[in-house]
């Protein structure tokens, strides 16, 4: 486990280095939406938005913790299972999560 955590925070280096970051959880909302690609499956924090349970604020926090899953799946954007993931443990959903 500690070999995945040392290989998903230098993922994150990598990726946030040119815009002056180094972990997910310092970008800003404005870099999560505009310079960095898209993840599949945002289009359910957009529904999560519409129906009232997600804050902008929340968007941006489900964002960052959808990227530090895939880096710690190894995954070079988050994909719908990451994002499905990250919103399940922002609204505090008690099923069970894998990031095996």
């Amino acid at each position: 486990m500690a070999q995945r955590v040392l290989e998903a925070r230098s993922r994150q280096r990598h990726r946030l280095d040119r815009h002056g970051f180094s972990r997910n959880a310092e970008v800003p909302g404005s870099l999560l939406h505009r310079d960095l690609p898209n993840p599949t499956g945002v289009e359910d924090v957009d529904a999560a938005v519409r129906r009232g349970v997600l804050s902008s604020r929340g968007v941006d926090k489900v964002l960052r913790l959808a990227w530090t899953i895939a880096d710690l799946m190894g995954h070079g954007v988050p994909d719908r299972g990451d994002v499905h993931t990250a919103l399940a443990m922002r609204q505090g959903e008690t099923e069970e999560v894998n990031c095996a």
